[in-house]
């Protein structure tokens, strides 16, 4: 086993602890993490966490300006997007804004502009995020203040880019480590975003972090959906940590195959 896995491995067990409290409804070990995916067959989801400097309304009402301490993981290239990630655990709610696709017709400026405070991304969409797996309800036009009340406060966001770039949270209540490789296992309720990007690509960049800090890791693998009687005992647990949040029993359960393990730092 690596060093960096086993640097991983105290750090998901003592996530479980800290991370408890916020989740006082879900009397179950698990641990939050966020799904990074792309829609581009053998590409990831190029994740960083960047300091929020500011939220001002775009101009329309279906566009955000969003402030960020740099740089990103990368800038995207033709045919991808921004995506930043803006969540309040406590409320089990928050935001993704979506830049609009790089295409012929448009230029880097369009989704991402430096100035002397740091980043600007122009958000083209928003859409509602929530830790219920079964949650589903998006807005074409949120209003600024319903969504500067929910988010404002947040410090950190997580950006994402790539290809339909999408990042999504996952409780992960079950893990295993054999012959040195890490499988992370988690259930899923629609089919939305996140799905239709693995119908396509089954990459994913996976981000764990303490939700006090901002600091955690980046684990990059491969997902795919089991049965329940391939490993009965995630299966299980999936099941129980539903079960303790109300959420009935999972439509779907997934494991992830961890290729790398990488630190991940906050921006700013």
């Amino acid at each position: 086993m690596s060093s960096d896995l086993q640097s991983f491995l105290a750090f998901l067990e003592a996530q479980k602890a800290k991370q408890a409290p916020r989740f006082p409804s879900v009397k179950f070990d698990k641990v939050l993490s966020f799904m990074g995916t792309t829609s581009l067959g053998g590409t990831y989801n190029a994740v960083s966490v960047n300091r929020v400097l500011g939220i001002e309304p775009g101009p329309t009402g279906r566009e955000l300006r969003l402030r960020l301490a740099g740089p990103l993981a990368r800038t995207p290239a033709r045919g991808e997007c921004i995506t930043v990630h803006l969540t309040r655990v406590e409320q089990y709610q928050g935001f993704q804004v979506k830049t609009r696709a790089l295409s012929v017709n448009s230029v880097a400026t369009d989704l991402l502009e430096e100035d002397r405070d740091g980043l600007v991304v122009k958000g083209a969409s928003i859409f509602t995020v929530h830790h219920s797996p079964y949650t589903l309800k998006f807005f074409e036009n949120v209003p600024f203040e319903e969504l500067v009340q929910i988010v404002g406060s947040v410090r950190y966001a997580l950006v994402g880019v790539g290809e339909t770039a999408n990042i999504s949270p996952r409780f992960i209540f079950h893990h295993e480590v054999r012959d040195g490789r890490l499988t992370l296992f988690h259930g899923d309720g629609l089919a939305l975003k996140t799905y239709m990007n693995l119908k396509s690509n089954r990459l994913e960049t996976r981000t764990v972090i303490d939700l006090d800090t901002y600091r955690g890791y980046a684990l990059r693998g491969t997902v795919e959906e089991f049965a329940p009687h391939q490993h009965p005992e995630a299966y299980d647990r999936i099941c129980r940590g539903y079960t303790a949040g109300g959420w009935g029993k999972p439509s779907r359960v997934f494991r992830s195959v961890i290729d790398d393990v990488a630190t991940l730092e906050p921006a700013g």
